[in-house]
């Protein structure tokens, strides 16, 4: 009786197994590519997130002291109000105010709660503009035995923008010159980040209106 004959196993050719590694390399590099565009995305939004946390944060701390300022006219040397606004986009802020014991560095003055406050954008290390924060007691003149207590606030600023409501005017200025009285409303624009599209543009930005208390105009 005759068998059957075995079908004849025909193997895979050397071309067609390069074909097969390439069409595997490809699929390797698409979803490679996919996993960096989603590391990358994570890493972009975790960092958005945590500028514009640190942006609120530092917006807070300015209103907070703000909203604690204490001005007087018979004791204008420790009381002054300065705004420096030469810089249109990198505003300096200087006033004395009795801070409770929630603010910021506060436990690193102790009972000492009448303070100057200082808010101004410098340069840190990375050549990047940061808003800092400096304090130190109000009756006490910066030294070695006193010395200021500096902190920053917010990291790449793009833009510290002081604007000074005018009942005059009837409008908000650029300008307060007067360093013996306080504006009554105070519009304060802070700009942290670039944006992608626009370097010139910030990435974030807050905008906050302060109401001085009444004291302070006394």
């Amino acid at each position: 009786m005759k068998m059957p004959a075995r079908p004849l196993h025909r193997a895979f050719t050397l071309v067609e197994i390069m074909i097969a590694i390439a069409l595997f390399m490809m699929m390797m590099g698409s979803i490679m590519a996919c996993w960096k565009v989603i590391v990358s995305g994570k890493e972009t939004g975790e960092t958005a997130a945590a500028m514009a946390q640190r942006a609120r944060t530092s917006m807070k701390a300015v209103e907070d002291s703000l909203n604690n300022l204490e001005l007087s006219v018979t004791n204008i040397r420790y009381y002054s109000f300065v705004a420096d606004t030469s810089n249109p986009q990198f505003a300096a802020l200087s006033f004395s105010a009795r801070l409770p014991e929630s603010f910021l560095g506060s436990d690193y003055f102790g009972d000492n709660v009448m303070r100057r406050v200082i808010f101004d954008v410098e340069k840190g290390a990375d050549q990047k503009l940061n808003l800092v924060m400096t304090q130190y007691p109000l009756l006490a003149i910066p030294s070695d035995q006193f010395p200021p207590k500096s902190m920053v606030l917010a990291r790449d600023v793009s833009a510290f923008v002081l604007e000074f409501w005018s009942p005059k005017e009837d409008d908000w200025l650029a300008d307060f010159l007067k360093t013996n009285e306080v504006p009554p409303m105070i519009r304060i624009t802070l700009g942290t980040g670039h944006s992608p599209r626009d370097p010139s543009v910030p990435f974030e930005v807050i905008q906050r209106i302060v109401v001085p208390p009444v004291m302070a105009h006394l």
